[in-house]
Order: structure tokens, then C-alpha cells, then sequence
């Protein structure tokens, strides 16, 4: 038996899987961790986040729990925890929705300074920004994700560390030496020292601690895997052809993976996460980053690379329409239906709607569109959202969902480069917004013109993390 863990953005889960990938048992639940904070950040209580892990894994079974033999960590990546030496929190998880380096223009200052495209919410950036505006803890001895954070308190291990998939996405990751980009990071002000080391992925951090071997049920001394990012965990545990398989999760944003050889074709046309030399403002050498724009490189076990392109709203997009035609109704006067019989109703005109035009997508000239940029996106903060297209006709409620869930879609294959469209057979699907949504699920066939199937399991993405720890057995 494997237990994964999965800490989200608002929930935590746990889950006992076989050798084989079949989940024996499953456990979630909201972990509330949310800290007030000015507009436009975004912090959560780490200790709320860790009793709720606790919480979640005394949940299954206590006679599977006493069978783990090894376990995996995932969670939300791009977030930064800052630690004392003995490796406990000093500042609360800055999440990676955190907006702070938007401000004053600090983002595209320090993207000069240090030659890569980060974004906002990237550890590394927050990081530079604490740096920055003297709010740095004077004790800080080191940082990491919450994830990572949780397999040093399983092990009882003050020095926390990072794997490949999770230390690229705090921006500042030397892809080709699976290290961290020393030069960027002093470009960038951050001490080096306050780094977690990188080791493979995989790789054993160490073994269950006595202490969290009580607190867990489960036995001492079993190896702990070095934790995973969530977006690599989840398709460990979904995607089944790798290569020939696209990966597209709706939640609150949107995501769609492509997995690609390191020297396949796709890559090679797609191009190298690097660029050439140059030197910044304070002329130090860095080697600079090639734009990769809409989209990002990320590591994937196995030797290879995850061609990545995630949007800011995807569930949260329909969501608003279900909450803006609630207002509507309050506004004129009407009692407001509940928001789940208003996303049944939705779901219903968009579907008669498609089935009343006669044909899948209608001509170009009288679409109606909507690019869902509520949020921005990690690319263009600046972005906002927009429908086009409205004629005298065709600006009735079911036409406006329909879409809004193309547009959702549609924003998300986009941002890919085309090149890695090719030789695709299939898309697995996943999260709550495209299981729940009979338009989405449709869209997403007409848009990328291949047919989708919904990953069986829930909790893709704990699942992936004890899939991760597998090796240790081996």
C-alpha cells in the first residue's frame, strides 16, 4: 500500500492506492487556511494547512494506513514558505496567487535584471520581492513549497528538499542542469543559501519519523518520496500513452499538459528552454530565457519535459456567468434561483442551443465570442475579459453560455504552441469543472477536434504522488 497526499489550494487529500494504481480508499476536505491580506495577495496559515493533512490521512482506513510501505507529497506549486534553522515557518505560504510583484512594476524590473520571464506568484519572485522591500526575515535559513515542507515533518528533517518539477516552477531553475540558475539567483538578490537542495525526482527524503508515525497511524521508518508538483502528479496518475495523449484539467483555472521527449520532434520544433547570453543592467552575465510566452517548460519524471499553458479562470470563468444571472434577478426583482439549479439551467440552454444551430460551430462571421480574461492571464496581467460578436439575434442566454464555455476552451489550446498538437490521439480529462460540465465536455471534442475521456479516479493528483513513491519499493 502507497499513501499519497495532496495539499490544493483549498483542500487537502490523502489516498491509499495498491501496486497497481487502484485507489483502496480516498479522504478530502477544505483546509480554510486563507489569511486576510491586502488586495491583491494572497497568504494561508501553514500550520491550518498541516493539522488539516493530519486530519485528512486519520480518515482512512486505520488497517490500510497500517499497511503503507512508502509515501508520496504533491501540492500546489509555484508557492514559497520562508524557514528558521531548525525549519519552521516564519512567513505563512505565500500562494502562487499571491499579486504582490505586480506592484510598482516590480515584475518587469526584476525580469530585466535577471533575464527570465517570471511571473507573479513564482517562489523565486517572491522571494526577490521580500529581499527587495526589507521584509526578509533576518533568521531566514531557508524556504520551499508547502509540499515540501510536509515531507520534512513526516521525515523530522530540518533542511527541507525541493525536487526538479517543483523548484522549476519557482522560475529560476537551470532546466538543462536540473539545478538552480546560480547567476539568476544573485541577479536576482536572493541568498543562494536560503535555496532547498534539488534532488531527482522520486528520490527518497528521507523515512517516516516516530513522532509522525503516531500522529498518521501509519508505520515508522517506511521511505517518504521528495514531493512532486501537483500538475506532474496528476498526469503520473491519468495519462496512460504519454506522448500521444494531451492532459486538460478544469478547476478554478484551466490547464493542458503535453508531454514531449527530451529531443523529440515536438521539442525540437518548439525549441529549446533557453536562449542565448546576455548581460543585464548590472552586467553580470545571465544565461537568458527564450520567450516562451503563452506557454512554459516544466520537468516530468522519466527524462522528459511537460509543454505547459494554464489560464487564471476556467471554472471560476463559468461560475461568473452562473453568479452574474443570479444578480440579474435579484436586480429586477425576482427570487434569485440557488447557483446549482442556475449551473443545471445553463448547462441545459447551451446544450439546446448547439442542437438547435445544426451545426457545431457556427459560421465565423456571426459567432458570437468570449475571451475569459476575468483574471488575466500569468502571460498578460493586463488582459481582461471580452464578448465580440453580438448581433441582434444571437445575444440570448443559452448562445452566451455556449460560448463562454468555447471561449474557456478555446483560450486554453491557444496558448499551446501547434507543434505539439501533432500525432495526438486523445485528451484526458479531469477536475471538478469539466466532470460536472456536459458543455465543457463538449467543447472540449469540437475545439481540439479529438475525443476526450475523463480520468476514472478522483484525487488525480495524490494518486500521482504515491505513484511517485512506487520506486522506492523497487
Amino acid at each position: 500500500m502507497l499513501l499519497g497526499i495532496d495539499i490544493g489550494t483549498t483542500k487537502v487529500a490523502a489516498v491509499i492506492v495498491d501496486a497497481g494504481g487502484g485507489v483502496m480508499a480516498s479522504a478530502s476536505r477544505l483546509h480554510g487556511a486563507d489569511l486576510p491580506a491586502p488586495m491583491g495577495r494572497s497568504e494561508q496559515d501553514v500550520g491550518v494547512i498541516l493539522k488539516a493533512v493530519r486530519t485528512v490521512v486519520c480518515d482512512l482506513p486505520a488497517d490500510l494506513r497500517g499497511k503503507v510501505q512508502a509515501v508520496g507529497v504533491t501540492g500546489q506549486m509555484h508557492g514559497v514558505v520562508v524557514l528558521d534553522p531548525q525549519g519552521g515557518a516564519l512567513t505563512p505560504l505565500i500562494t502562487w496567487q499571491d499579486g504582490r510583484c505586480l506592484e510598482d512594476d516590480f515584475l518587469r524590473r526584476l525580469n530585466a535584471q535577471v533575464g527570465r520571464e517570471l511571473r507573479t506568484g513564482y517562489g523565486c519572485a517572491t522571494l526577490a520581492w521580500l529581499v527587495a522591500h526589507g521584509q526578509m526575515p533576518a533568521e531566514a535559513a531557508g524556504s520551499c513549497t508547502v509540499h515540501d515542507l510536509l515531507v520534512a515533518a513526516l521525515c523530522g528533517a530540518s533542511k527541507p528538499v525541493t525536487d526538479p518539477t517543483d523548484a522549476a516552477s519557482w522560475g529560476l531553475f537551470d532546466m538543462q542542469r536540473l539545478d538552480w540558475d546560480s547567476l539568476a539567483v544573485k541577479a536576482a538578490g536572493i541568498p543562494g543559501s536560503i535555496l532547498p537542495k534539488v534532488v531527482p525526482c522520486g528520490a527518497e527524503a528521507g523515512k517516516v519519523h516516530s513522532r509522525a508515525a503516531e500522529e498518521l497511524g501509519i508505520p515508522g521508518g517506511v521511505p517518504v518520496a521528495s514531493a512532486i508538483g501537483d500538475n506532474q502528479a496528476s498526469l503520473l496518475a491519468t495519462l496512460k500513452d504519454r506522448e500521444r495523449e494531451l492532459a486538460l484539467t478544469l478547476g478554478t483555472g484551466g490547464q493542458v499538459s503535453a508531454v514531449v521527449s527530451i529531443g523529440g520532434q515536438a521539442s525540437r520544433q518548439v525549441g529549446l528552454p533557453y536562449g542565448p547570453v546576455w548581460a543585464p543592467h548590472d552586467g553580470s552575465p545571465v544565461r537568458a530565457r527564450t520567450s516562451l510566452l503563452t506557454y512554459e517548460y516544466r520537468p516530468y519524471p522519466g527524462g522528459r519535459m511537460l509543454v505547459v499553458a494554464a489560464s487564471l479562470c476556467g471554472g471560476a470563468a463559468w461560475a461568473w456567468l452562473a453568479d452574474t444571472v443570479i444578480s440579474w434577478q435579484s436586480d429586477l426583482g425576482f427570487p434569485p434561483m440557488s447557483r446549482d439549479e442556475v449551473f443545471g439551467r445553463l448547462n441545459d440552454l447551451a446544450l439546446r442551443t448547439g442542437q438547435n444551430s445544426g451545426q457545431s460551430i457556427a459560421k465565423p462571421q456571426a459567432e458570437l465570442r468570449v475571451a475569459p480574461h476575468f483574471l488575466g492571464e500569468r502571460y498578460d496581467a493586463s488582459l481582461r475579459a471580452s464578448i465580440s460578436g453580438i448581433d441582434l439575434r444571437n445575444f440570448d442566454l443559452g448562445g452566451l453560455a455556449r460560448a463562454l464555455a468555447r471561449g474557456i476552451i478555446r483560450n486554453l489550446k491557444d496558448m499551446l504552441p501547434p507543434q505539439v498538437l501533432e500525432g495526438r490521439q486523445r485528451i484526458v480529462g479531469s477536475g471538478n469543472a469539466l466532470r460536472r460540465n456536459a458543455v465543457l465536455r463538449q467543447m472540449v471534442v469540437e475545439v481540439f477536434c479529438l475525443p476526450l475521456e475523463m480520468a476514472e479516479g478522483l484525487e488525480e493528483a495524490a494518486t500521482g504522488a504515491a505513484l511517485n513513491a512506487a520506486g522506492l519499493l523497487e
